[in-house]
């Protein structure tokens, strides 16, 4: 593997922890210190600003605009005008003047800069001394979003002097930020002393943002600008004397059309309480809410702190960027950390983020797939753009229009549909819920079953049905024939529907009446099931990626240069395209999927040959890959790309970090810990784990909730230690069903 790490941040089990100033990597540690409670996200930008490059970024879950103007195009089908997840007001806008000198870390000579993140609380402090002269001014920052109360946000700035300085400080916020440094998306439409209020013109929504300021000095100088509203504090600082100002935040992000006054009356009950509260109590809530869930899903390693440190802040930004607020959110492959993407969701949420959720938090796994039912009208619309029928869930969205507008993803990928029928699959193996395939599943399932029949079609002589003009999840290869993970996940997502809907229970006869599905038309989707072309070859126990793709000319990915990463970036689009190399896991992403439905010969042969041709050019790959290599025995290969998946973006191996965190490869990290190196199954009834000891690792412990009871697993070098509470659950270890209750040690 070509990629190396660029680590500079100090390893701790629950801190990030920048000593020194790295101001070349202002962008990456922008995105590194990001905060989020899903309502909102914050980038960690500085809030003085700075000459050094920068992405100022606060953004909303669900609020969205549309681009000024369409992507040209004659052909129907292709997206002619994409939407997005817009920058908002930076509430933690500070302007500070020292002596007479704007603070600008690009400039100024600093010392002892700190920064720290502590994902025991969600609270990000930063902290330096400003030389100026024969002068030294320590300058604090804290900010914190609060996980229980969404809607606000605290912040402090405390100034420290060894000889009396004068100081101007500017607290304002500025609804003015550029989305990418572009183009500004929201109307100004309240401006007071200490509000303003915002709406974006297409989508009707709006952001009511209100503050309660706490200041050592008295009342401020208000001011307004286009877009702007600040405080103003101007004094004489006495030396040995702390200056504290402390800011109370609440944002209210409307996505429907609100009267302002409803959301200003809000803001204002949320910041009385707020201020009751003060800065402690929000933190001791917050350490509390991270408490309650690391007690639920934590994971503890022994024998390499980094693994560590990598685990715990993939947790932290899954808690961050998702735990079931709200039925109408997603998760952006961002997260709310960067405006790469545009914010969009894609079909990683189902196949990657969902496990994290199934395991240890029921109601945030079906709000998940509740957000596929919310926007099952849009792809119903987006089948009959493709001419076809029922529903074809979209690459990329925030509100489930296809917000893609590159026809070779949008109109030729079909995994995010068949994503979401493995999604309901996966979701129902392990809850037997069966209220929400009554309400929900099952007419998604009808939906999605006869897009895949719709999409797909027969070679001449009619023995053969497959899908043509598609892209797989190698987004390395275009508009081929058969590829195999499509071909594949169409079968099991027909098979699985048919089965659906024909229990009573469930395809009921008005199901199938609106759905437009009667036998007739069950009997082709099970014929097309049943001839579903699949590229395998029992001698070689290799599947072809696609038709051709053994034709191709091969490419040593190691031998590509570390300076032409990422490749879109420095190769021709075409160029891409013209070999065997990989982009991220095709085949051996369905052998992960289903993998008891293979026997570990087929897995071993297709790892070998497909591993060696991969260039992990995204953040879905490294971790399938570990978890593979754990599954046949490569204990290095496993540890390897663990290494590389949980430190995707703290280490920047793909060097670019700075768009954002990869919260697929956040997800991907627990999935490669519990999936992997425990060797964990689960889309059968029964759970099936086969335990492996990293060789850096001594020992190591997953939480998990199974069946409405925490599990916990310590896995050692001899043996695994099983600890079910309230219970007991069967798991199939090493071929036998073994019943746990309460401890019990197998050995490994």
């Amino acid at each position: 593997m070509a990629k190396t790490a660029e680590r500079y941040l100090e390893i701790d089990p629950y801190r990030l922890i920048e000593k020194g100033f790295h101001k070349e990597k202002n962008m990456v540690s922008e995105s590194l210190f990001s905060l989020g409670n899903e309502y909102s996200g914050v980038r960690g930008f500085f809030e003085e600003g700075s000459s050094l490059p920068s992405l100022i970024g606060t953004y909303y879950n669900g609020i969205y605009e549309y681009a000024l103007e369409d992507t040209p195009s004659a052909y129907k089908g292709i997206v002619k005008r994409t939407h997005f997840t817009i920058n908002s007001t930076n509430y933690l806008k500070a302007e500070i003047v020292i002596d007479g000198e704007k603070l600008d870390l690009g400039k100024a000579e600093i010392e002892d800069f700190l920064r720290v993140l502590d994902m025991r609380d969600g609270l990000l402090e930063r902290s330096f001394i400003l030389k100026a002269n024969e002068k030294r001014v320590k300058v604090c920052f804290r900010r914190l979003l609060s996980m229980t109360r969404p809607h606000i946000a605290y912040q402090s700035i405390s100034f420290f002097s060894d000889h009396p300085v004068h100081i101007e400080l500017s607290l304002n916020l500025d609804g003015s930020v550029l989305h990418w440094g572009k183009h500004n998306f929201y109307e100004e439409g309240f401006a007071g002393e200490d509000e303003l209020y915002l709406y974006t013109p297409t989508t009707n929504q709006s952001l009511y943002t209100a503050e309660r300021i706490a200041s050592p000095c008295g009342k401020a100088r208000w001011g307004k600008k286009e877009k702007e509203v600040f405080s103003l504090y101007e004094f004489d600082a006495a030396p040995n004397q702390e200056y504290l100002f402390e800011r109370f935040v609440s944002n209210i992000a409307a996505k429907t059309k609100e009267p302002m006054e409803i959301s200003a009356e809000t803001a204002r009950i949320d910041l009385d309480d707020a201020v009751r509260l003060c800065f402690e109590g929000l933190r001791k809530e917050n350490a509390s809410f991270f408490a309650s869930h690391y007690a639920k899903s934590d994971i503890v390693i022994d024998g390499d702190a980094s693994d560590q440190q990598g685990i715990r802040f993939c947790i932290f930004q899954m808690l961050s960027a998702y735990h079931g607020l709200e039925s109408d959110n997603n998760i952006g492959a961002k997260g709310l950390t960067g405006e790469a993407y545009s914010g969009h969701a894609f079909w990683d949420s189902e196949t990657y983020c969902l496990p994290y959720y199934l395991f240890n938090d029921q109601t945030s796994a079906k709000n998940l797939l509740k957000f596929r039912f919310a926007t099952l009208d849009e792809a119903r619309a987006r089948a009959k753009d493709l001419d076809c029928e029922g529903a074809c869930f979209p690459i990329a969205t925030r509100n489930g229009k296809e917000g893609c507008t590159l026809w070779q993803h949008a109109s030729t990928q079909l995994q995010p549909t068949t994503a979401v029928a493995y999604a309901i699959e996966h979701y129902m193996t392990l809850y037997d819920d069966e209220e929400f395939l009554k309400d929900y599943g099952a007419e998604m399932l009808g939906e999605i079953a006869k897009f895949l029949l719709s999409r797909g079609d027969y070679n001449p002589a009619h023995t053969r049905f497959g899908y043509y003009g598609v892209m797989g999840p190698d987004e390395f290869q275009l508009m081929v024939a058969h590829n195999a993970y499509t071909n594949f996940m169409g079968k099991k997502s027909m098979e699985y529907a048919l089965k659906v809907l024909r229990d009573p229970r469930f395809g009921t006869k008005d199901l199938l009446a609106r759905l437009n599905l009667d036998e007739a038309k069950l009997a082709e989707l099970e014929e097309a099931a049943a001839k579903m072309y699949l590229p395998y070859d029992p001698k070689t126990k290799l599947f072809e990626q696609h038709q051709g793709y053994y034709d191709l000319p091969h490419i040593d990915v190691d031998k590509i240069p570390l300076e032409d990463f990422p490749l879109y970036a420095h190769w021709t689009y075409d160029r891409i395209y013209r070999n065997d190399m990989i982009k991220q896991p095709d085949v051996l992403m369905f052998l992960f999927l289903y993998s008891q439905d293979f026997d570990e010969q087929t897995i071993q042969a297709n790892y070998e040959f497909y591993e060696p041709r991969c260039i992990h050019e995204s953040s879905l790959s490294p971790s399938i890959h570990s978890i593979l290599a754990a599954q046949l025995g490569k204990k290095q290969e496993a540890s390897d790309f663990f290494g590389f998946a949980t430190r995707l973006d703290l280490d920047d191996y793909n060097r670019n970090t700075s768009e954002g965190l990869h919260m697929t490869s956040i997800a991907a990290a627990w999935m490669n810990i519990v999936y992997g190196f425990l060797g964990l199954r689960s889309e059968r009834k029964i759970l099936k784990i086969q335990p492996t000891l990293p060789t850096r690792w001594t020992h190591y412990g997953v939480k998990l909730t199974y069946h409405g009871h925490p599990v916990r697993f310590d896995v050692y070098e001899d043996r695994v230690d099983i600890d079910v509470e309230g219970g007991s659950i069967d798991l199939l270890y090493h071929g036998e069903v073994v019943r746990v209750s309460s401890k019990r040690s197998l050995p490994l």
